[in-house]
């Protein structure tokens, strides 16, 4: 079925301060000053728990400042509770923290006010037309994975997408027929990769993708059967109809290797540059000096294991 792009007002619209993102608790006479005795509750329930779990001698590290200010952070958990919140913090190394129990129903405001602060982070971290990462979130989310990767000696793959002729897209059709492609594209992304996989879109009808523990083959093939299902759609403008693909490029970083968040993009982009210049929809990987390529030929594909184990290919 052709894909038809929808009114204006359908269209994605970022919720901001005056917005859709507004809390009751911003509109209500005197919700000020019932948060602020809401905020004076936690801080008194805090200090009271900080003192019954505080040691009598605590045995505080050489470069701990003694005197200076203290800063205190907490969060609310809806629906967390204390049992479940000991077994968590023992599992990731969490003891530090402390958990309280409040009382759901005399902390409206809190609640609220959480809603619009995480709200506006997401706002501030997401493109708004197609709900992935921005820029900014995604060069924070790879520095973290190659952290990951130095440590533990895994790998990682960046591939670096670019929608083919979108400009003529905008041109022929229209602005919303090209925000109908891009929201297709952003998409087809989410259903294609796993749950820690990282997508976002970082330009007009660009789009990047983060494959923790993927090698560059396995990065390759999921690329190829992106771009497969991206020509397979079908769009529908102005009572016309047509399709379009995307080029890809990857670059990898593995173990030892010293990578850098802006370099994997540099090289990526080098790779899609190179399927670009190649004729377009296709999926070129970056390969460092003196690493060897692979021969696709030799690739052993699903279907042809599921006939080489079961005898059948039904």
């Amino acid at each position: 079925m052709a894909r038809k792009p929808t009114d204006a007002a359908d269209s994605v619209r970022p919720a901001g301060p005056t917005g859709s993102a507004d809390s009751a608790w911003t509109e209500a006479p005197g919700a000020s000053a019932q948060l602020l005795d809401e905020l004076d509750a936690l801080r008194r329930a805090l200090a009271e728990e900080a003192a019954r779990n505080a040691p009598d001698t605590p045995d505080m590290p050489d470069d701990e400042p003694t005197d200076g200010p203290l800063l205190a952070v907490a969060r609310l958990f809806p629906g967390m509770t204390r049992h479940r919140w000991l077994a968590l913090a023992e599992e990731h190394g969490l003891r530090q923290w402390f958990a309280i129990d409040l009382d759901k129903s005399t902390n409206f405001n809190l609640r609220e006010l959480q809603k619009a602060v995480e709200e506006l982070t997401h706002q501030r971290d997401h493109d708004p037309l197609t709900g992935l990462m921005n820029r900014r979130a995604f060069l924070r989310q790879v520095e973290l994975e190659l952290q990951r990767v130095h440590r533990g000696g895994a790998e990682l793959c960046l591939a670096m997408l670019d929608l083919d002729d979108f400009k003529r897209v905008n041109d022929t059709w229209g602005h919303a027929c090209g925000d109908l492609v891009l929201r297709r594209m952003a998409d087809l992304l989410r259903d294609a990769t796993r749950a820690y996989d990282v997508a976002a879109r970082i330009g007009g009808e660009e789009f990047v993708l983060l494959l923790p523990g993927a090698s560059p083959m396995r990065a390759q093939a999921l690329l190829e059967r992106l771009l497969q299902d991206m020509r397979d759609e079908t769009f529908e403008c102005r009572d016309e109809t047509f399709r379009i693909s995307f080029s890809a490029g990857i670059a990898g970083c593995k173990g030892a290797t010293v990578c850098r968040a802006e370099e994997l993009l540099d090289r990526a982009d080098k790779a899609l540059y190179e399927a670009k210049a190649s004729g377009k929809a296709r999926v070129r990987v970056h390969r460092l000096p003196g690493v060897p390529d692979y021969d696709r030929s030799t690739m052993v594909q699903s279907d042809e294991k599921q006939f080489l184990f079961s005898g059948n290919d039904d």
